[in-house]
């Protein structure tokens, strides 16, 4: 009996330290290339090279602070965090929500006028920390989050407790799920931000399918959706712009997203087998948008070549190999769901942006888990990753 206490103590150790190891190596990849990517512009702009990788560091250092609380808490009682972290999201998507409803209405004009909530691209995704007349913070001065960020976890953790609770009293687990993440999806439609809309749902209906309850649901919603997806893209002009950048038609190429994929393709074409090297990247003199964050995929393939994307998805396939061992191996449902969603989250995420920087789909905005640059996804996702970690202890 000891021996067998002590292996299984070895089996969860080792699944500890390499999830660790991946995580690691994803994190200090992606500095490396933040840096990068940034140390033009940051040193032109902001007349210092390392603004934008300190910036990371202090986003890393404080998604490990959420890492190690959700990696030594209870998982079993993750409903105590999740209700809070949950109706906070409602909250704040809500208040988002209103306001993108009020500008598509004509009541309210685009621009930084709502001190707490700026309007960015025509859409309404941030809530300010500290709006004026409140002081600028040393370093990162104006501090805004994105709750669909926040939303993302909390409803992986708020459908996987309601599940686990509905399948125990036999309850109608299909309109648990339903519910909750539709009025999400919804909230963050209404921003508006289909992309992100969408994936919240994947995610969601990934959770729901791990219960092995009946899909059959899932037959007639799953159409609804999507003519209602296709509704919101037909009728809205700059998503409607997106497909036709991506279907390259003379329309599509003249707009500012077919410029925008154009210097991707750019990017990722000349970076050839091994790419231009470490450091040469042309596209990242300001010729290519959001090389940070959305785009960071480009000018890893730009300076990296092939084989550096290649390095990328190996290390994100192994992570989600992982991620999924973790759920087919945890004892209980609500384990088993957490990893899931968790696991889906970062993959999916990931597939998007990749998808979207290859030209497979239409740019979404998306981006690259643990690589690109961002305080919100990046102290979330360890969050999140934290209970992935939490629950590999119980592999048996």
């Amino acid at each position: 009996m000891r021996n067998v206490k002590r292996n299984t103590a070895q089996r969860s150790g080792f699944h500890d330290r390499s999830l660790l190891i991946l995580i690691s190596l994803m994190l200090l990849f992606g500095v490396i290339m933040i840096h990068n990517a940034t140390v033009v512009y940051s040193q032109g702009v902001f007349g210092g090279a390392y603004r934008f990788v300190l910036l990371q560091l202090g986003w890393i250092a404080a998604g490990s602070l959420g890492f190690l609380f959700f990696y030594r808490y209870d998982y079993k009682k993750i409903g105590r965090v999740a209700y809070p972290m949950f109706a906070l999201s409602l909250l704040s998507l809500g208040l988002l929500a209103f306001l993108g409803f009020l500008n598509k209405s004509g009541l309210i004009e685009c621009s930084n006028s709502i001190i707490f909530a700026p309007c960015i691209n025509g859409a309404y995704r941030w809530l300010y920390l500290n709006p004026p007349p409140l002081p600028k913070i040393p370093l990162m001065g104006v501090l805004g989050f994105q709750p669909s960020e926040l939303a993302k976890l909390s409803l992986i953790m708020y459908l996987s407790v309601q599940l686990n609770k509905a399948i125990k009293e036999r309850d109608n687990s299909f309109y648990v799920y339903l519910f909750p993440s539709g009025l999400v999806a919804l909230f963050i439609l209404l921003q508006p931000n289909m992309s992100t809309a969408a994936l919240v749902f994947l995610i969601a209906t990934s959770i729901y399918y791990s219960t092995g309850e009946s899909l059959k649901p899932l037959l007639v919603t799953g159409p609804v959706l999507a003519l209602t997806g296709l509704l919101f893209i037909l009728t809205s002009p700059y998503r409607r712009d997106r497909l036709l950048t991506l279907i390259g038609t003379t329309e599509g190429k003249e707009l500012s997203l077919g410029y925008h994929i154009k210097q991707i393709l750019i990017a990722l074409g000349s970076g050839g087998l091994f790419g231009v090297g470490f450091g040469q990247s042309r596209q990242k003199f300001q010729y290519l948008p959001e090389v940070s964050s959305d785009s960071i995929f480009a000018i890893i393939g730009e300076e990296l070549g092939f084989a550096g994307t290649t390095v990328v998805v190996i290390l994100f396939s192994l992570f989600i190999y992982k991620g999924f061992d973790i759920a087919r191996n945890t004892p209980d449902l609500l384990g088993k769901m957490l990893a899931v969603g968790i696991t889906s989250w970062i993959a999916l995420q990931f597939f998007v942006n990749v998808a979207a920087m290859t030209k497979l789909i239409p740019l979404t905005g998306v981006p690259i888990p643990l690589i690109s640059y961002g305080g919100s996804s990046m102290i979330f996702s360890l969050m999140g990753l934290g209970i992935l970690a939490n629950i590999s202890r119980e592999k048996v």
